[in-house]
Order: structure tokens, then sequence, then C-alpha cells
């Protein structure tokens, strides 16, 4: 019995056994097919599987980042009021006068602190500023309407008493005003404390330029001596009825800082403040830019322009053709130069293409007659052809300036032929001198430069008329009204005749042209005035000026396309603003 049992176990044992080994063969077989064998047939695609992996997850990442791009660049900028607006300036100042005007910074800053009855807008076209007006059928009659409740930078209201007053300085011969010739004979009444009524000899088409001029406060100025106004505590502490108002006065410490007015009758400034920073030369004023200290360079004079202050697009600029000259004024009373001859020779002479080049670097235009083009009665048909080395040796030996053997400066009755010249050291007006020097050394003519700064120059050589040879840029305004600059009763200072030039012809075509309102009248006697003008050349008239002012890519509201003073860039300055913040559409 019991091996029967061992016999049926051991069978029964042998068939488990078979069958688990069938079992393990057949996974083992299942396994090599459908597993092993699957995934090695895989592995010939598993690249192709990895690389189509790659490409979506590139194309999601490429389709955020273009999601994120759209959205910054349909955010906005938006002017955000508030902070301060630096600009840097070259030179100095000693005082801030409208009617007393010394430089080009202080006009800049007279037209952020003052008003006048107008303004030139952002096309140089005369609008109202502190009034409206309305002139007579005969042209001779200007009323003006001053606007209510304008204040001064002190709470005082100004009225027609105000205007009474600064137009008394400026024709009284004590004030020593530049801006006199342009009020002369013209008389004035205020009917009421709104109004004043302007009355003049004969129409003058120029006269409502002269009303921009900014209005003094008499409450505070009435007590002082005409003689004493340039010296004044009030022009290091004035008080206007501008934009701003005067904060810190400290030109030896390089800053002039003004503050917004709030009760500005056009409007409370966006900006809490506007200072400028004063520097030497026009280079600092770019490296101060560059390093982010100011907001605007100022006026960027092109030969001192270059790649490094144009990375990022960081400085934007604005060009724009000023109705400015630069002229080489001549003494015509010094006793070498009161020789006309002498004088057409050297202006007939000089390249003034050479010289918009050097001097700045093309930004400007060649010019030779004291009109511009485009002015009533321009021509350059009588100005005398111009002279080549060969011609100009041989007309200066024709008027007794010889070039002695072994030489090279001309001499007559044995006094050599150098003249002096004065100019602003630095810049653009230096570069020109240099190469007048050049040019005219070609010639046996020598020149001593005289380099000064700008203030200098203005009370030693200009205003005494003590130089005799002057290089320096002039502004003529939107008419063609050269009155100023050369008739014969502008010779002394403060007139602006600064080559002492003397002619009863020029002088009775600039008289009548001034006063006519007919356009063809205007133009037959300015080209009388231009014919005699070139006969006797005064002075040498050399090129136009163009205006470069730049300001950082942040900044907004310069609105500007034509510019009668450089100071016309501030129209409407109460809009500018120097923050910003994006907002999404």
């Amino acid at each position: 019995m019991f091996s029967y049992l061992q016999f049926r176990y051991r069978r029964a044992w042998r068939s488990w056994r078979r069958w688990l080994r069938q079992v393990i063969i057949g996974l083992q077989g299942y396994s090599q097919q459908y597993i092993w064998g699957k995934w090695r047939q895989a592995g010939l695609i598993r690249r192709f599987l990895l690389g189509w992996w790659l490409l979506i997850i590139i194309a999601i990442g490429g389709l955020v980042s273009q999601f994120q791009l759209v959205n910054r660049l349909a955010r906005q900028a938006v002017a955000d009021p508030g902070g301060v607006y630096i600009e840097a300036a070259v030179g100095s100042v000693r005082g801030i006068n409208p009617i007393l005007p010394e430089s080009a910074l202080s006009q800049d800053i007279s037209r952020l602190i003052f008003s006048g009855l107008t303004r030139y807008n952002s096309l140089g076209q005369i609008v109202p500023d502190l009034a409206n007006w309305e002139v007579s059928a005969d042209g001779r009659t200007y009323t003006f309407h001053i606007r209510e409740g304008v204040k001064w930078h002190d709470g005082q209201d100004l009225t027609a008493a105000d205007v009474e007053f600064t137009l008394t300085a400026i024709q009284n011969p004590d004030s020593h005003s530049p801006l006199a010739s342009s009020w002369q004979g013209v008389t004035y009444e205020t009917p009421d404390s709104q109004t004043v009524v302007f009355k003049i000899p004969q129409p003058l088409t120029s006269f409502l330029d002269s009303t921009t001029v900014g209005i003094l406060p008499r409450h505070i100025l009435e007590s002082v001596e005409p003689t004493s106004l340039r010296e004044a505590a009030f022009a290091q502490e004035p008080i206007g009825t501008g934009p701003f108002k005067m904060k810190t006065f400290a030109p030896s410490a390089h800053t002039i800082e003004l503050e917004a007015f709030q009760d500005y009758h056009h409007g409370q400034p966006q900006l809490d403040g506007f200072e400028f920073r004063l520097y030497d030369t026009a280079e600092a004023a770019l490296e101060a830019f560059a390093a982010r200290q100011v907001t605007s360079p100022g006026r960027v004079m092109p030969a001192s322009l270059d790649s490094r202050y144009l990375v990022d697009d960081q400085l934007r600029l604005g060009t724009y053709t000023l109705p400015e000259e630069t002229v080489l004024f001549f003494d015509n009373a010094d006793p070498i130069l009161s020789d006309k001859r002498l004088r057409l020779i050297i202006s007939r002479y000089l390249d003034r293409g050479q010289l918009v080049d050097s001097a700045t670097k093309g930004y400007g235009q060649a010019l030779s007659q004291p009109l511009l083009p485009g002015q009533i009665g321009y021509t350059n048909k009588y100005q005398f052809a111009p002279l080549d080395d060969k011609g100009a040796a041989a007309e200066l030996a024709a008027v007794g300036w010889g070039l002695p053997a072994g030489d090279n400066i001309r001499k007559k009755d044995n006094k050599p032929l150098v003249l002096k010249l004065a100019t602003i050291s630095g810049g653009e007006l230096e570069a020109a001198a240099s190469q007048i020097k050049s040019q005219l050394a070609a010639v046996g003519i020598g020149v001593d430069l005289i380099l000064l700064g700008r203030d200098e120059l203005q009370q030693s050589y200009i205003r005494p008329r003590s130089f005799q040879m002057l290089l320096f840029s002039i502004n003529l305004g939107s008419d063609p009204d050269v009155y100023s600059f050369w008739h014969s009763s502008q010779v002394a200072d403060p007139g602006l005749n600064l080559s002492q030039y003397k002619s009863t012809e020029a002088d009775r075509a600039l008289e009548t042209g001034r006063l006519k309102s007919d356009d063809l009248i205007r133009k037959g006697k300015y080209e009388t005035f231009l014919r005699q003008w070139n006969a006797d050349a005064p002075a040498a008239v050399l090129y136009q000026r163009v205006y470069v002012y730049g300001q950082r890519s942040s900044a907004a509201g310069l609105t500007a396309k034509r510019l009668v003073t450089p100071a016309d860039r501030y129209y409407q300055v109460e809009r500018w603003t120097v923050n910003q913040r994006f907002v999404s559409p």
C-alpha cells in the first residue's frame, strides 16, 4: 500500500514539474516575442521619437516667448507727471533779465521764467501769450487785452502797468537795452488795468516780433535805477509769470534750479522742476549725458558727436534751421580795414563751403548775404565773383599790399598785414576762426586769434566795439528787418551794428523797407540795400547756422518744428515730462 502511494506521488510530482517547465518555457517565448522583441524593434525609431519630442518642446517654448513679446509690445509708454528735467548748458550766466539778454543761456532761462504778450508757437508763428490783440485798419495801432488772472511768482496780479513799466525801461537809454531799436518811436497808453494800446509811426511788419519780450514786474523794480538793472539783485532772484520760478541761482556751483509754478496761466507744469547744469564745453555736456547725469545735453555740436552717445537709441536729436548767420565782422573804422577794397577781397576769397564742413561738419548752409534765402528781397545777384589764390594775390597787390621776396606776410608802407580776430573759445566758432586763419595765410594775410569766454567777449570787445575782426552769430528774427544790424543809428552800444557800418543809401533803404507792408515795395528797398551792402563789404557773411537739440528718448512733450530763436523750443514746456510708465491696452 505504501509503495502504491509512493508511486502515485512521484508520478504527480513529475507531471507537475513538466507542466511548470512548459509554463516557464511559454513565458520565456512570449517575453522574447512580445516584450523584448518589440523593445528591440522600438529601438529603431527611438531617435526619431526623441527628435519629435524636442521639436514639440521647442515649439511650446517659442509660443510662450512670442506671447510674452507680443504682450510687452502691446503695452504702451505713458508719460507720468513729476520729476526734474535736467539740461546741460555750456558757459555761465551772470543774471536773468529779459530786456538785457547777455547770452543764449540767459535767454533760455528767461524764457522759462518770464512771459511776453505774445510768443512763437511750434511753427514759428506769433500767437497770444499774456494777451490777445487787434490791429487798426491803417496798421499803426495795436490794442492788447491782457488775460485775466495772470499771477506773478510772488502771487501779485499782472496788469497793464507792468507792460508799461517794461517798455519804458527798454526805451530808456540809461538801461542800455539792445532791444531799444525795436521800440524806437513807439508810444503806448493803458486805458485800464487789462489793456495796452501801442501806436507806431508807420506800419511796421516786424512789430509783433518785438512783443515776445518778457514782461518785468513793476512792483519789484520801480525803485531800481535804469542804470542798475543789470546788476540789481533781481537778476539773480527774478520774479516772472512763466511756467517755472527761480529756486537756486548758483552758476559758481555750475547749477541753476527752477521749480514749477502752480499758478501758470497756461496750466500747471507736468514737471516738478527744470535744472540747468553748466559745463565748459559741448563735449563735457555730452559726457554728462552718456553718464546719465542729465536729461538733455542741450545744443549738440555735430563736431562733438560720435557713436558713443548713440547707443541704445537713448539720444534723440532734433535739427532746426535758425534765422541765424555766422558773420565775420570788420571794424569799418579801423585804419587798415577802413579800406573797403581790402574788406571785399577778404570776403570774396574766403571758401565758405570749406568753413561749413570744418566748423559744423556739414550742419550749415554757406551764405554771403545779410538776408536769408526765402526772405523778402533776398538775392545774391549783387555779390562779387569769388577769388582764387592767384586772383586774391593780384587784387591785394593792386591795392598796395605786396608780398616781399622770401616773406609770407604782405606789407604796405612797411606795415605787415596782420589782423586780430576775436571770437568765442571752443566749439564751432573757434573751429571756423582757425579755418579763416588758415585760408588767409595762403595769400599772405596774417591772423592772430583772440579766443575768449562769451561774457568777456561781450563786455570787453563787442559792447565797446574793441576789435579788428569779430566772428560772431546773429539772429535775424522771422522778418527780414535787419535795421538793427546795419543802420548807422545802431553803431554804438546797445545797437547791434557791430561793424560800425555807415551808408546813407543803405540807411534810406532799411528805413523804408521796414515800414512798408507791400511786399513788392519791400523787395525793391531790400534789393537796394543789398546792392549797396555788397559794394561796401562791411562784413563777410559766412553761413546759416543749424541748431541741433538733444534729448533722452524717454523725455516727451517737445513739439517745435521751426525755431526763430533757440529758446522757442520751450513752447508748451508745461507739457514736458521725463517719467514713463507702461500700461496694457
